[in-house]
């Protein structure tokens, strides 16, 4: 699914990764542990494509997409798990919440028809009703 092919990065004299060549596959569950300050969270930023290595790749398998879950202790305190796990679909979430925004206004529009008629539509495209289902089948492979 994802793997990190001679993946080596140095930061002046400091290298935090030598060739490094690792697999993920699907239907698996994977822990990245060591002590603080041994690159757990710069390896993840690797794989995730917000650091580049100094040299070696990360391939993502056709079709397959990362979603990064960043380490800010208070930024997901007010959602559930669930809408925090539906969050890393960045665009499916953000189309959620406008859609929803539309439906919740008061003085709901023609236009405002229209756009979550094209809002429902895009939605429906991206399989937007198996959204909750399948992050909560997620969220039950793990725990």
């Amino acid at each position: 699914m994802i793997s990190a092919n001679n993946v080596s990065l140095q930061y002046g004299k400091r290298v935090l990764f030598d060739e490094v060549n690792i697999s993920f596959s699907g239907n698996n569950c994977f822990g990245v542990i060591g002590a603080n300050g041994a690159g757990k969270s710069t390896f993840l930023k690797i794989l995730s494509g917000d650091i580049e290595p100094n040299i070696g790749h990360v391939t993502l398998e056709k079709g397959k997409r990362m979603a990064v879950l960043k380490q800010d202790h208070f930024r997901y305190d007010e959602e559930t798990v669930l809408n925090t796990v539906m969050m890393g679909h960045e665009i499916l979430y953000s189309l959620m919440k406008e859609k929803d925004a539309i439906y919740m206004k008061e003085d709901f529009s023609d236009a405002d028809g229209v756009k979550a008629g094209q809002l429902e539509e895009e939605f429906a495209e991206m399989d937007g009703w198996s959204a909750e289902s399948n992050a909560a089948s997620l969220l039950s492979g793990i725990g």
